[in-house]
């Protein structure tokens, strides 16, 4: 640069025609450089930056929202599993079921969502209440073919959002540049799941039933979960196998 500027000064010679042309080639450049940085901050964008929040559920819904009755469930009248379950969720409630794989959890929370019915007693859900259901099992509930975008805006279509909307939304859950745009198939596990909390999110749930949700996640990406359960004005349901998970994070 300081050699060009030098020719610059040198009128009407060769010199500084050549000096001209080489300060627009380093202009041109260092405006490229300044377009590809812009494009690498926005693909590595870190988790810190995350701000996972799930709209307010504005309340409505009287205690017990859910309420089990005498329940029994087994999935043959010679195995009950659950036994006398006498409970109610309102949406102050937080709700961790810790154990082992396969002590049951999975199978009381299709009871709560209804998905399975009781042998015995009756569980009843009050009328107008929403209910969101973060699945463990991602690929049953997304569309792998889809974009984040592209699956959002089909499933909240009355939100009025349009793709740079979406993208803005979904880049708060720390998914961003590319990964918004491409089937859901290219993506981690991780991102796949900050995808679902962007639909959590949207969902406007009075009660958020939540299976292994830390599973494939960093340690910031919880910590921004565990502020957006605690700042959640509805009642939470979390299952984890992990019970350390639930002491340090979910401070109920």
């Amino acid at each position: 640069m300081a050699a060009l500027k030098a020719n610059l000064g040198m009128t009407g010679s060769t010199a500084q025609d050549a000096a001209k042309r080489g300060l627009k080639a380093l202009i041109k450049q260092g405006e490229k450089d300044k377009e590809k940085d812009k494009t690498l901050q926005e693909e590595i964008q870190t988790t810190k930056n995350l701000e996972i929040k799930f709209a307010d559920c504005g309340g409505g819904i009287p205690s017990p929202a859910i309420k089990f009755r005498d329940v029994f469930f087994g999935y043959s009248e010679e195995k009950i599993i659950l036994k006398e379950m006498n409970f109610g969720i309102d949406l102050k409630s937080r709700i961790a079921l810790v154990g082992p794989n396969g002590a049951g959890k999975t199978t009381l929370l299709k009871l709560l969502l209804g998905r399975l019915k009781p042998n015995q007693g009756e569980i009843s859900h009050h009328q107008g209440l929403r209910v969101a259901h973060f699945h463990q099992h991602m690929s049953d509930q997304l569309d792998m073919d889809a974009s984040a975008v592209g699956w959002l805006r089909r499933q909240f279509g009355d939100k009025g959002m349009n793709d740079g909307d979406m993208r803005g939304f979904i880049g708060r859950y720390g998914l961003t540049g590319k990964s918004q745009v491409i089937p859901m198939r290219q993506l981690s596990d991780g991102q796949r799941r900050r995808v679902l909390f962007a639909w959590l999110g949207l969902k406007q749930p009075h009660i958020l039933c939540m299976d292994e949700p830390t599973n494939a996640l960093d340690i910031d990406t919880i910590d921004s979960l565990a502020d957006a359960i605690n700042n959640f004005d509805g009642g939470v349901v979390l299952i984890s196998h992990v019970s350390f998970r639930i002491s340090a994070q979910y401070p109920y």
